[in-house]
């Protein structure tokens, strides 16, 4: 596929999103409004959602070199039962990986076929998942590996009031061409400015019209085994959540700092922009 086939291709699913009708919470969703959705970490309710993910790169690692370069994905997710405890997911990664050829293009699809929420409270969601990523990116150009990956996830939402705790943890393996395996875990600590709350539950949807939220992730990624085995990545990433309730769309910025000795980049920059629709909608 050509690179200007993927960008107009990349366009047209995103103009299609942003034409949707929308909530941040989807209509019918019992969760606290002070679940955020962090920006690197996976937020453990399930919902119907659309997310599109930029993020730039200062100096990231090349082999020996250091080049500027520009990642973007399109996260699609759907729920199965109406109690949201039952789910798929699907990432699209494009990226521009800032070699010679400046090459634009898809990366390595990663497919959730099952998500389930086995504790599914309005202030606690426990959700385990598997996932599959597919090589479908030209690792000649940067863009992917040449690995089929299984991976099981544990994903953990906490809310009290108006703050929020998130839990990730996941080990990937890979199950096709070079031999790895890898272990990531992540918090994320979140507070969100939400009046009605008091000493209860936040509600589903707060009556204000600007809803903020300021959060902090800390990432830590093992590689146990493989060509890379023994290095150790960690990332602090400070930023913010702005819920606008009448359009209901939200969007998330950030700056991922590395911490440690081990770094693939010097700094990150994230914006997010998503919605909760139902798919249900397009059929009915």
């Amino acid at each position: 596929m050509s690179p200007n086939l993927i960008k107009i291709l990349f366009l047209s699913i995103l103009a299609w999103v942003w034409a949707i009708d929308a909530g941040a919470h989807e209509v019918g969703a019992p969760f606290s409004s002070a679940f955020i959705e962090p920006i690197l970490l996976h937020h453990a309710h399930i919902e119907d959602e659309q997310r599109i993910n930029f993020v730039g790169f200062k100096d990231l690692r090349r082999g020996e070199k250091e080049v500027a370069a520009f990642f973007s994905s399109l996260e699609l997710a759907v729920t199965w039962l109406d109690d949201f405890s039952l789910g798929s997911e699907i990432f699209f990664p494009f990226s521009n990986t800032g070699t010679v050829n400046d090459q634009f293009g898809l990366g390595d699809i990663e497919i959730q076929p099952i998500k389930y929420a086995f504790w599914n409270k309005p202030e606690r969601v426990v959700t385990g998942a598997f996932s599959l990523t597919l090589p479908t990116g030209d690792e000649s150009q940067g863009l992917g590996g040449e690995q089929t990956t299984l991976a099981g996830k544990l994903f953990v939402d906490q809310a009290y009031r108006n703050w929020y705790l998130g839990i990730n943890t996941e080990y990937a393996v890979s199950v096709s061409g070079p031999t790895f395996s890898e272990f990531e875990i992540a918090t994320g600590l979140g507070y969100t400015f939400i009046r009605e709350t008091g000493k209860g539950i936040a509600p589903a949807r707060p009556n204000q019209p600007l809803v903020l939220s300021l959060m902090l992730e800390w990432v830590s990624e093992s590689v146990l085994t493989g060509a890379e085995a023994g290095e150790h990545v960690m990332t602090l990433l400070p930023g913010f959540q702005l819920w606008h309730t009448e359009s209901n769309w939200k969007v998330r910025m950030g700056i991922g700092f590395p911490i440690g000795s081990e770094r693939e980049n010097d700094v990150a920059g994230h914006l997010q922009v998503g919605n909760h629709f139902d798919w249900g909608q397009l059929f009915k």
